[in-house]
């Protein structure tokens, strides 16, 4: 049932052509004790009776003849020229339509845990349940039980029964009722300022938060918690005894290989750190550094620094081969392999 106040409530005005399954508004034009006829603009009268009267009976009892409604076509005639219709619970439809623009919007919400289970919380939105799975949960709520013991990690989340998480919607389906929403996508924006500070290839002190077959599980930074993993293929042969060799609460040094949105993946076959990231740590645009003159073409200077290769793009005519200079930094592009030099006046 809707009001004037729901007017703006509009799933598809001004339709032309309609399908089967179009949810769109009408008027209830007459209203009888088994059916109710409705006015659809653009389009014609659609009837609400049989079993679709009987299962909105209760909507039913609300409206009256002039009240706007939602309907959904379901037949194209009824017997007597007439659309089939299923009318729609309007409370229920705005609940989804504010879900969708939540999602669009990247809204934070902050929601309630109603229920739990096996695989993550149940939280309520505007009425819809709305379900987290675990493993969009923050590395601070997520339940680090063995792999398949469900009862433990049902009885883990127990504790978060009635408390609110930081939320974003990131699936809204009404046809199949799921709403999926995600703590880890609340905290993206705080966790990609956190990792930019990293580079791939450089060096870093973890934690070992446990070990499954897949690898080592480590905490990567504490405030917010980021977690990362070091694969079981990033492992050497000498250590792949992981329960021996790793216990939880272990500071262990690994290379970072990749950073994605909100974790991190780590090596342990080779800990020498990537002498770009050595390079970007040490000195910054505007400094000076001294190199070795490695190549002289027409149209540039190649300087060794500390490993990495560097180009003078000015002013390098008087420059000699295997000689060393004193240069400033012009760019310094760890990511991108880049590193832009001109020669100290």
């Amino acid at each position: 049932m809707t009001t004037q106040t729901d007017k703006r409530i509009t799933i598809k005005p001004k339709i032309r052509n309609v399908n089967i399954g179009d949810i769109i508004n009408g008027f209830v034009i007459k209203k009888r004790a088994r059916e109710i006829y409705v006015d659809i603009p653009c389009l014609g009268v659609g009837r609400v009776y049989g079993i679709e009267y009987m299962k909105a009976k209760n909507l039913i009892s609300k409206i009256k003849e002039g009240d706007e409604v939602v309907v959904k076509i379901i037949g194209f005639d009824d017997g007597y020229g007439n659309f089939e219709l299923e009318l729609q619970d309007i409370e229920y439809i705005s609940a989804w339509l504010k879900a969708k623009e939540a999602m669009n919007e990247r809204k934070i919400l902050e929601l309630e845990v109603v229920e739990i289970n096996k695989g993550g919380l149940i939280v309520e939105f505007n009425g819809l349940k709305g379900f987290v799975p675990l493993s969009h949960l923050t590395p601070e709520h997520y339940p680090r039980i063995g792999e398949f013991d469900k009862r433990k990690i049902t009885e883990y989340l127990q504790q978060f029964l009635g408390k609110k998480f930081k939320l974003r919607i990131i699936n809204v389906d009404p046809a199949s009722q799921k709403l999926i929403l995600s703590e880890k996508a609340a905290y993206l924006e705080e966790y990609q300022k956190v990792l930019s500070q990293f580079r791939v290839g450089e060096l870093k002190e973890v934690e070992v938060l446990g070990v499954s077959k897949f690898g080592i599980f480590v905490r990567f930074y504490n405030n917010p918690p980021i977690d990362g993993l070091i694969h079981i293929n990033e492992i050497p042969d000498k250590y792949k005894n992981l329960e021996e060799t790793f216990k939880k609460g272990d500071k262990i040094i690994a290379k970072i290989i990749k950073i994605e949105a909100d974790r991190v993946n780590l090596s342990l076959k080779d800990l020498t750190e990537d002498p770009w990231v050595k390079l970007s740590k040490q000195y910054k645009v505007g400094d000076e550094v001294k190199g070795r003159i490695t190549e002289i073409s027409q149209f540039f200077a190649v300087v060794d620094i500390e490993g990495v290769k560097g180009v003078v793009l000015e002013d390098f005519e008087n420059l000699k081969k295997d000689e060393e200079y004193s240069f400033i930094i012009e760019q310094l592009d760890p990511d991108n392999k880049k590193l832009i030099l001109s020669v100290k006046k």
